[in-house]
């Protein structure tokens, strides 16, 4: 039987640097509460968070604020603060779905993590100086030691675990058990609206989001193309990125994940592109929504989509526009198909029934 304290006191969707994490930290919490008894769940978590946790009954729930009041709280709740409270608790496990553990103090109970990726060792081959020193210094030894303490890593993909097996090779250090738990995606409601001629790319300041390659491919499409409907470009782009002009771009922005996801099951299609991920779930979470994406043809998103969707080579014009055509006529039927061979293999009760096995006593 599980008895588990899962820390989510540190997140912040005001703040997050994705998206992604915040989303699977808080639908994992909430996928637990489900499935675990009376008393053996107690969630630590904030007053920006607690209101979108939507437990069930069987989860106990502490809020500690000092998490997410600046760096220093952030530090010492990360070092420190984390460990005492989860102690307190009783319970014998801690699961960090962020992944980083302390690395001045060991822990005092057992500790699963969830590893999403490695994206900071990528930073530090391919885009060395792009974080500050400190921030990279901080998260690499964050990660380093969640490989020492941790007796279980859950992950995504058989693509993370495998860079996070290269990852500590390279470092000489240990990794206990991996296991790839995956993610999983909520089914919407059934609600169908009217589909409106728009495109929704998702665009990010983040270099690896490779959003320099979608406007230019997008650009390109339109003047090649007879498309008359808008592109809505949503994330926080680079003050230094170039935005094409023309009536068929809207500049929104960064959106809360409500309206994304509305503005997502509006569109004909939806644009993704990177150059990598630890598993990507925009796509995923378009065609659940009834949308077709077009999406980067790298390792993970290949696993990931299982051949739904439209891939296309980063760097290929002809290969994305090839792709945006499909999308724009891939039948309602199609989709729908996808949507449910995809809901079944990303199932968070899938997800759940991976992890609890492996923190039971």
């Amino acid at each position: 039987m599980a008895k588990l304290c899962y820390s989510i006191a540190d997140q912040n969707v005001a703040t997050t640097k994705s998206m992604g994490i915040y989303n699977c930290s808080v639908q994992l919490a909430r996928g637990l509460s489900e499935r675990m008894e009376g008393g053996n769940l107690t969630v630590l978590s904030n007053r920006t968070i607690s209101p979108n946790l939507n437990l069930s009954g069987n989860a106990r729930l502490e809020e500690y604020d000092q998490a997410i009041s600046g760096k220093v709280g952030r530090i010492l709740w990360d070092q420190w603060g984390v460990y005492q409270k989860a102690k307190a608790t009783g319970h014998p496990w801690l699961f960090l779905p962020k992944g980083f553990c302390s690395f001045s103090v060991r822990p005092p109970m057992r500790v699963a993590a969830y590893v999403h990726d490695v994206m900071g060792d990528y930073y530090r081959q391919r885009y060395p100086g792009f974080w500050p020193k400190w921030e990279s210094f901080y998260f690499t030894r964050s990660l380093a030691a969640t490989f020492r303490h941790a007796r279980v890593i859950f992950t995504n993909t058989e693509f993370s675990k495998g860079e996070m097996t290269a990852m500590a090779a390279r470092m000489g250090l240990p990794l206990r058990k991996v296991v790839v738990a995956g993610y999983g995606f909520n089914r919407p409601a059934a609600n169908p609206v009217q589909k409106e001629n728009r495109v929704v790319l998702f665009a990010s300041q983040w270099p690896h989001k490779r959003t320099d390659i979608a406007l230019n491919f997008l650009d390109h499409w339109l003047r090649e193309s007879n498309y008359e409907g808008i592109i809505d470009c949503i994330g926080i782009l680079s003050p230094q990125m170039k935005k094409p002009s023309g009536p068929n771009w809207n500049w929104i922005g960064r959106v809360p994940p409500a309206q994304g996801r509305d503005m997502m099951r509006r569109a004909r299609a939806i644009v993704y592109v990177s150059e990598y991920e630890g598993f990507g779930m925009p796509p995923v979470e378009a065609i659940t929504e009834g949308t077709c994406p077009v999406f980067s043809d790298i390792p993970p998103l290949r696993e990931v989509m299982d051949g739904a969707g439209h891939a296309f080579a980063n760097d290929s014009k002809k290969s994305f526009t090839h792709a945006m055509e499909a999308a724009l006529s891939t039948s309602t039927e199609t989709i729908s198909a996808w949507s449910e061979r995809l809901s079944q293999r990303h199932d968070w009760r899938t997800v759940t029934e991976k992890i609890l096995p492996e923190i039971s006593d």
